[in-house]
């Protein structure tokens, strides 16, 4: 059986080493690992920032697309964030019926649906979503990777952040928790 799942992991070079515990947790017959060593800094949005961030994010995004697109199914973007309350999830995707499906999924796994937030990816001009940077409205967001990579055809990208108490690679539990949803995900992948 070919693998039909990519999971990227440093995009954003302080977040390699979450990553790479996620990653040790993955069966390498079941999907294909991308680890960018030298991934672009975390987004900055001061004014002064904002301009070279948001290349930053689309030029290392289109450069992963050319890599990728044509021989994957699901790509998968793993980030680790921080949040002091404890650990939880967003799962970020354009794709209302992958969302349904992970939803219904993690409520019959799980109970991790209670710290999972499914959050669909919207165009700019989309209702209910702000305008200005990347921003989460009414369970939806805009985002600063180009159209081509989160509304393309293929691979389906679903960007995966798992927030954590502390900022750091995080503990056992929250490496397996990652690899939960990472096994969700693959069993929503599209057709």
């Amino acid at each position: 059986m070919a693998k039909d799942t990519l999971l990227v992991t440093g995009i954003h070079r302080e977040e390699l080493g979450f990553g790479d515990r996620v990653a040790a947790l993955v069966d390498p017959a079941c999907l294909d690992v991308m680890r960018i060593p030298s991934g672009i800094p975390r987004a900055s949005t001061g004014p002064s920032r904002r301009f070279y961030s948001t290349a930053q994010h689309r030029e290392i995004y289109l450069q992963l697309h050319q890599q990728v697109k044509g021989h994957y199914r699901l790509l998968i973007d793993l980030h680790r964030g921080l949040d002091e309350a404890g650990r939880s999830a967003e799962v970020f995707c354009h794709d209302e019926a992958f969302l349904s499906c992970l939803g219904a999924r993690l409520e019959a796994l799980s109970g991790d649906h209670d710290i999972v937030h499914l959050v669909r990816i919207v165009a700019t001009g989309d209702r209910g979503v702000q305008q200005g940077g990347a921003g989460i409205a009414d369970g939806a967001a805009r985002t600063w990777i180009p159209p081509r990579i989160w509304q393309g055809r293929g691979p389906l990208y679903v960007g995966l952040e798992v927030y954590l108490p502390t900022d750091d690679d995080g503990y056992p539990d929250d490496w397996r928790f990652a690899h939960r949803l990472i096994d969700a995900m693959r069993a929503c992948a599209p057709e």
